[in-house]
């Protein structure tokens, strides 16, 4: 199988995209794709096979208090749906989504507000890209039951006691994993190669059944939200070997 990461920017000239080859025990690691355009990333997508899974490093959604808030804004007579005394909690439902609020307790910082920082950006990209995937007949599915899911490079990094953010920290990590010296340099010396690898790897972690899912409540928000696939802590050392868990089947 091949596991495909995907750091995504607004603009092509910081976005990367890195892939993994998995064979029994071992995982190969290719040449990092810089300043990929969004033909590029479709292609990549595309070309994901019934085993294969990708990662991307972008929200798949908004609030949903946030765009019941601006539907509200939008119409006719305007309202505003909701306010708490002070408005802190209705600013918090606004800013952040259900499961950027999990995500925060494991990762080193805050994830970023989708709907209130520059990340809304990358987000509007990544929704045209997820529309001209349906479009071509691969429908994404935000909490991740699919080929493509949505991963955190900097969450999993902590969940796999990766402190440092390197490529000799990685390889160190995990023996197991392949990385040519073609491939060595441009992800040493590119942070945004390095988190599309990162984020190669959390695929592998989402298709292998070592990540967290929603469910109940957090499962009817991710359908529209998205939902961030943590790892397990301790996982790394388990990805070449999918004998013990049960491999996620993708949805159709």
């Amino acid at each position: 199988m091949r596991t495909v990461g995907i750091d995504l920017s607004a603009r092509p000239p910081r976005t990367a995209a890195a892939v993994i080859e998995w064979t029994p025990g071992r995982a190969t690691v290719l040449p990092p794709q810089l300043a990929c355009d969004d033909e590029e990333l479709l292609k990549l997508l595309l070309a994901l096979g019934p085993d294969d899974q990708a990662g991307v490093d972008c929200p798949f959604g908004w609030p949903t208090t946030f765009v019941d808030s601006m539907n509200a804004h939008a119409a006719p007579h305007p309202t505003w749906p909701g306010r708490d005394a002070d408005g802190i909690q209705d600013l918090d439902s606004l800013r952040y989504r259900r499961t950027d609020k999990i995500v925060a307790e494991h990762a080193p910082r805050h994830p970023l507000s989708v709907s209130c920082d520059k990340l809304g950006a990358v987000a509007i990209r990544w929704a045209r890209l997820q529309a001209l995937l349906a479009a071509r007949g691969r429908p994404v599915d935000r909490t991740g039951r699919g080929s493509v899911a949505e991963v955190y490079p900097s969450a999993a990094r902590r969940q796999w006691d990766l402190v440092v953010g390197t490529v000799d920290e990685l390889l160190a990590a995990a023996p197991w994993l392949h990385m040519p010296e073609d491939a060595r340099q441009p992800y040493a010396h590119s942070r945004d190669a390095y988190d599309a690898l990162v984020a190669a790897l959390a695929a592998r972690a989402v298709r292998t059944g070592f990540t967290s899912w929603p469910d109940g409540a957090d499962a009817e928000s991710a359908r529209t939200e998205g939902w961030i696939h943590l790892p397990g802590a301790g996982t790394l050392a388990r990805l070449p070997d999918s004998s013990s868990c049960e491999i996620i089947p993708q949805s159709h």
